[in-house]
């Protein structure tokens, strides 16, 4: 954004590890077995990923991490509401390190609910922030709430296939 800002032409390309996934596996360079993934998925769309995609930083992020899972689990559901409208893991923005733990386990809780109406038993989400923002919010609830977060590229290595 930087280059933006200030009207510098930059000498490369940003792209989110998400759509070179999709690519990856739109170009073949994939075998997979999405069988090999057992358990019920759902999406946690990334807060700041998926709503900057709105704003043109990563245009497609969220139809290309749909695009992935249809290719590496047979049992996906969606959240709702779900892409930019998808509500916060309760630790973006710098909310993992600021010391308000009960805070954000309270508020939290509507992620949790939204998770729970889904019956996934995996919840996977592209952003490492996201992925330690659910699981701490889902530890801090262990007792009421059975799902764990997984990293979208534990899936997609899950399903690979190699010969």
């Amino acid at each position: 954004m930087g280059y933006k800002r200030f009207n510098i032409e930059r000498q490369f390309d940003v792209q989110s590890v998400v759509t070179l996934y999709a690519k990856w596996i739109r170009d073949g360079r994939f075998k997979l077995d999405p069988s090999r993934n057992k358990e019920k998925v759902t999406l946690h769309d990334p807060c700041n990923v998926v709503r900057k995609a709105k704003i043109d930083q990563f245009p497609g992020i969220g139809d290309d991490a749909r695009f992935v899972l249809s290719h590496v689990v047979n049992d996906f559901v969606e959240m709702t509401p779900n892409r930019e409208n998808n509500f916060c893991c309760a630790g973006g923005g710098g909310t993992l390190i600021n010391g308000f733990a009960r805070a954000r386990s309270h508020y939290g809780m509507v992620k949790l609910e939204q998770i729970r109406r889904t019956g996934a038993t995996l919840v996977c989400t592209p952003c490492v922030n996201c992925f330690d923002g659910i699981n701490n919010i889902a530890m801090a609830h262990k007792e009421d709430y059975e799902f764990e977060p997984v990293h979208l590229w534990t899936l997609l290595a899950n399903a690979i296939v190699l010969d």
